[in-house]
């Protein structure tokens, strides 16, 4: 926008001042000339009179004076058309029969241009006769080179397109302060948009700016207000609903773990078990649709979290229920990886990925954390029976599972990720693993600690 201002600003000065200067140009050049040939023709005259009031004699001195002051070249002719003075000092007594010659004896003044065969230019004269008692005794001829004519309309017209330039230049840096002063608080206002869907306390300045630009602040303002509101109170609602469902399930478990303990007979000890399993995947459910509404509004996208220690930290959690079903579970991780997000979030997604891994692997997991095109990368694989290529996209959306799952998830452990991982800046994808089965790869923003 501050470049289209600045070209249309700038453009239109440029017409302006040509629409002036063209026409000014000729007016110039008009007046200049004319100027030129009424001043010659001034000094011719004034020439032939001071030249009839002095005898012959001293006539090489005042046209050599007068050649001085003008510029021009004096020649004086007689009757005979013979050259009696030259202020070139060029040989005298010898014809000089010009056709502004003859009508100056002929006691007219003339004035015009001719190509001289001499110079080989065109030539700007005046002839005028000098009469003394009432007979024209000779004439007296100023001439200049044409080209000394056009130098100087050329000069003018050089000044004149320099003025057209600085106009231009002018209304240039006009058109760059106006356009800063107008495009500065949207450019503002468009930074506070982008940074809304991560920091919904962002508010854009609206008294900066012009009236419209105003305008769109406070209504941005309000937008955000509102959303602010709605996802308070979505979060609200998420925690108040697991939190009234969490506790009857509590009870319901520790319930169904005392009637295991004191019941002695095998298959009701076995149903209770069953049901304390359902309890359990129930309750990780509810967290999972927690943490969806917590991903949603944006939270732990704000933070920083040293994802080193927490990749090692979940992943010797997960050695636990790797060594329990007898899975291999490989762990590299580089050092010092800060990542933007809350280290409670980022340890949220290890374990998702890690729980998954590990409900699929037949023999071993691998964990990779590391720096890859400025973004930390995550990547965990399994030798699971991996997903068809066209679930690869899929197995992201919420209560959505793919064709080679096992039974008893819930759909939102990927989402959960990969909304999560979005939300912060990040992405994530499935992939073939080398060892056969599934790859999850997630991309996180680093962030160097203060």
């Amino acid at each position: 926008m501050r470049l289209r201002l600045l070209v249309v600003m700038t453009a239109i000065a440029a017409g302006v001042a040509l629409a002036l200067a063209i026409p000014m140009a000729i007016i110039i050049s008009t007046d200049l000339r004319s100027s030129f040939v009424s001043q010659l023709e001034v000094d011719t005259l004034s020439t032939a009179v001071t030249l009839a009031s002095q005898p012959s004699t001293e006539w090489p001195s005042t046209i050599a004076k007068v050649a001085e002051r003008t510029g021009a070249r004096v020649v004086i002719v007689d009757e005979d058309r013979s050259l009696m003075a030259d202020s070139a000092q060029s040989t005298t007594d010898r014809s000089f029969d010009r056709p502004e010659i003859s009508q100056a004896l002929a006691g007219t003044l003339t004035s015009s241009v001719r190509f001289s065969e001499t110079l080989g230019t065109d030539l700007r004269y005046v002839a005028a006769p000098i009469v003394k008692g009432e007979q024209v005794s000779a004439a007296v001829r100023l001439s200049l080179p044409e080209d000394e004519v056009n130098a100087l309309v050329h000069r003018s017209q050089a000044w004149l397109a320099v003025f057209v330039v600085a106009v231009m230049f002018l209304a240039a840096m006009v058109a760059l302060l106006l356009s800063r002063s107008i495009t500065a608080p949207l450019s503002r206002l468009a930074e506070v948009a982008r940074g809304l869907p991560d920091d919904l306390a962002l508010r854009a300045r609206d008294g900066d700016g012009p009236a419209e630009v105003q305008a769109v602040a406070g209504a941005l303002n309000q937008t955000a207000d509102r959303l602010t509101g709605m996802v308070e109170r979505t979060q609200a609602v998420a925690v108040e609903a697991s939190h009234h469902l969490k506790t009857p399930l509590t009870s319901v478990r520790l319930r169904l773990e005392a009637i295991e303990e004191l019941s002695d007979q095998e298959p009701v000890r076995l149903q209770a078990q069953r049901a304390t399993a359902e309890v359990d995947r129930l309750t990780h459910r509810i967290d999972q649709v927690l943490e969806l509404a917590r991903a949603d509004a944006g939270a732990g996208a704000v933070g920083l979290a040293d994802g080193s220690a927490v990749v090692l930290q979940r992943a010797a959690a997960a050695q636990v229920i790797a060594d329990e079903r007898g899975l291999q579970l490989q762990v590299a991780v580089d050092p010092e990886i800060w990542i933007g997000m809350s280290a409670s979030i980022l340890a949220r997604i290890v374990d998702e990925l890690l729980g998954n891994a590990l409900d699929y692997a037949r023999s071993q997991v691998r964990v990779r954390l590391s720096v890859l095109d400025a973004m930390a990368v995550l990547l965990v694989e399994d030798d699971g029976l991996g997903i068809p290529a066209a679930e690869a996209e899929l197995v992201f959306q919420r209560f959505v599972r793919g064709t080679t799952a096992i039974p008893g998830g819930s759909g939102l452990g990927l989402a959960l990720v990969r909304e999560t991982a979005r939300a912060c800046g990040g992405s994530a994808v499935a992939t073939s693993s080398v060892l056969g089965g599934l790859g999850i790869r997630v991309s996180l923003p680093l962030r160097t600690p203060e």
